[in-house]
């Protein structure tokens, strides 16, 4: 199996940080940026042409910049876009002030089934979501993470491990450094701290080769971003 790890593009709390240089207006669940969805659509183009791996299967965080930048992806490859509820960003959706590891915000539902749906027919939603939402858990601290991504991980290893399948997964930046992690046997500190992070742009991609076993995984490519011009580049 060949995992294909997409971030998705600029999203508007993205944009914020980078202009402001912090995350105090942020908002729970944002959408892309004008650059964010130019960036989901040269990801598709460079899929369709061959100069990415055409995923066999697409699965995408349920926030909603992930299905923003994975439904043009479902598109042009003429598949389903399966909703994962478990590939989302660490800390979850909530709302309230970021304040680093401090945080403690009030958990969100996230966007309902009507609203993502409206993004692409092609999303299939997930059976442990309901049609107003899709989190249901606490607000997530990173040693939380680091053992969502190791389910997650485990996962689909069960599901396509020992096989030649392309997965396509449309998740986020923070929660890559995890999920690369469990698929690796690379584990992180024990409250969660990553003393190493990868660097993954907006639709920056990561192609793992990934066998049945567990904590065995050979990475291709990290942060690859070659299907953007140099100007449509953002972190």
């Amino acid at each position: 199996m060949q995992l294909l790890l997409i971030r998705h593009g600029q999203s508007a709390n993205n944009r914020l940080e980078a202009e402001a240089g912090h995350a105090r207006d942020r908002v729970p669940d944002p959408h892309l940026t004008e650059l964010g969805r130019r960036q989901a659509r040269r990801l598709a183009e460079n899929v369709v042409t061959g100069a990415l791996p055409r995923p066999d299967q697409l699965f995408t965080s349920l926030m909603h910049r992930a299905v923003e930048t994975a439904a043009p992806l479902a598109e042009a490859l003429d598949v389903p876009l399966w909703g994962h509820s478990l590939l989302h960003e660490v800390n979850g959706v909530y709302t309230g002030e970021y304040a680093g590891l401090s945080t403690r915000g009030t958990p969100d539902p996230g966007s309902p089934a009507s609203v993502l749906g409206a993004i692409s027919d092609r999303l299939r939603w997930p059976p442990d979501a309901d049609a107003e939402g899709w989190y249901r858990r606490p607000f997530e601290l990173p040693e939380e993470a680091w053992v969502r991504a190791q389910g997650v991980a485990a996962e689909f290893r069960e599901r396509f491990g020992g096989t030649d399948a392309v997965v396509g997964l449309v998740t986020h930046a923070w929660f890559s450094q995890y999920l690369l992690r469990a698929l690796a046997n690379w584990p992180p500190a024990g409250d969660g701290d990553l003393p190493t992070w990868l660097e993954l742009g907006n639709t920056g991609t990561v192609l793992v080769e990934v066998d049945a076993g567990p904590g065995r995984a050979r990475v291709h490519w990290l942060n690859r971003l070659d299907h953007l011009n140099p100007d449509e580049r953002s972190s």
